[in-house]
């Protein structure tokens, strides 16, 4: 289920471990499958082939790169939720919309009093995903606005500078694991 609800920061480390696992399954299975002969080999079982696995479900194939960028999304989102908690105990519980589901990354079940959009990419540019994501929770109704991302070499913690839209707040969870 690509739906999560947190209620404490330690539902929250919970659900990182969860992604840790099946990060740990994927690379065993594609140490047991690489063929260090053939690098093209590997790296089309990487794209094309199930050599690993949902994030939120080890049992359940999938394409590894696929699971790298779901794998680094669900962190980001597991810390963000750790973030609003701290902020906002009263929002709880969050629900954690992880993958392609409506609405904002993460949510209160008190509607209407946060939006929040969570990525995770190499930096704040690519993609437009930080100006893209501020846009989409800025022409939200809720009281609360938040865009959280993971980018190698931000430190964890508000981003004043690149906050581009009254009331929207931008935070980094970090840049390393």
């Amino acid at each position: 289920m690509k739906k999560r609800s947190i209620t404490t920061r330690q539902e929250a480390l919970d659900l990182e471990q969860v992604v840790v696992h099946a990060a740990r399954k994927a690379l065993q299975q594609l140490t047991a499958q690489h063929d260090p002969s053939n690098a093209l080999k590997t790296l089309w079982q990487m794209k094309f082939r199930p050599v690993g696995c949902d994030p939120l479900d080890s049992d359940r194939p999938l394409n590894l790169i696929e699971q790298i960028n779901q794998t680094f999304t669900y962190i980001a989102s597991a810390r963000a939720a750790k973030v609003l908690l701290e902020l906002h105990p009263e929002l709880a519980p969050l629900t954690l919309n992880l993958g392609n589901i409506k609405g904002t990354d993460i949510e209160s079940i008190h509607d209407g009093k946060l939006a929040c959009e969570v990525f995770a990419a190499v930096n704040t540019g690519n993609n437009q995903k930080l100006k893209k994501d501020i846009a989409k929770v800025a022409k939200t109704a809720a009281n609360l606005r938040y865009v959280f991302f993971m980018c190698p070499g931000i430190t964890a913690g508000r981003q004043n500078e690149l906050e581009r839209a009254p009331g929207v707040r931008v935070w980094s969870v970090g840049g390393e694991i």
